[in-house]
């Protein structure tokens, strides 16, 4: 085998040559593989990066150096400082980006005399709105709701699908008796969360 002698801050040292030479084409040969994987779309999609603003990309983490991330996605590589992270996913994705579906089961809690019902994926309401009415006008109004990771409500717009009633009136006590409601937490969860609440008055 061929060795050679290389001068350190004046200490000498041995290098196998041979093996040397051998490691740096295998890395080279990984390396034009993962190329490869990447340019014929055969990798795409390996990984999920998941940030602390509640974005998400999916592509493949390249490697982390110097507190940055280097990630390939759509074949361009990016950089992203590691503070603007929040999980990396390998081999998986985000099941759910907080987006309202039709398809989420409906579920209901008592508020007094009336019976509130609510549609939000994975959450459950723990304190239901206060519900009053301080007329005879009756209709059910649908509450379009967004709530954080903490379980509060931060949106809400009254007089959505499924409404029965224009009252100006009822859609006001809804919305604010709405966003009274409190949810579960949820830390791991999407940072917003789409919903309904339906109130019959």
């Amino acid at each position: 085998m061929r060795t050679k002698k290389f001068k350190i801050r004046g200490q000498w040292l041995t290098i196998n040559y041979t093996f040397f030479v051998i490691q740096l084409i295998i890395m080279k040969v990984f390396f034009g593989i993962a190329i490869v994987l990447i340019s014929c779309g055969l990798a795409k999609g390996q990984h999920s990066v998941l940030f602390k603003n509640g974005d998400s990309k999916k592509g493949i983490i390249m490697e982390l150096r110097h507190d940055t991330l280097f990630f390939v996605e759509a074949q361009k590589m990016k950089k992203y400082h590691i503070s603007r992270v929040k999980s990396l996913f390998f081999d998986e994705y985000i099941p759910y980006d907080g987006k309202y579906s039709e398809s989420i089961p409906e579920r209901t809690m008592k508020s007094g005399t009336y019976i509130i019902r609510y549609r939000i994926k994975d959450r459950k309401m723990i304190t239901a709105p206060v519900i009053s009415n301080g007329t005879e006008q009756q209709g059910r109004v649908v509450v379009d709701i967004v709530i954080n990771r903490n379980g509060n409500v931060i949106k809400a717009k009254a007089g959505a699908n499924g409404s029965t009633t224009s009252s100006e009136y009822l859609y006001t006590k809804a919305k604010f008796a709405a966003q009274g409601a409190r949810f579960d937490v949820s830390k791991t969860g999407p940072v917003e969360v789409e919903g309904t609440i339906t109130i019959d008055y």
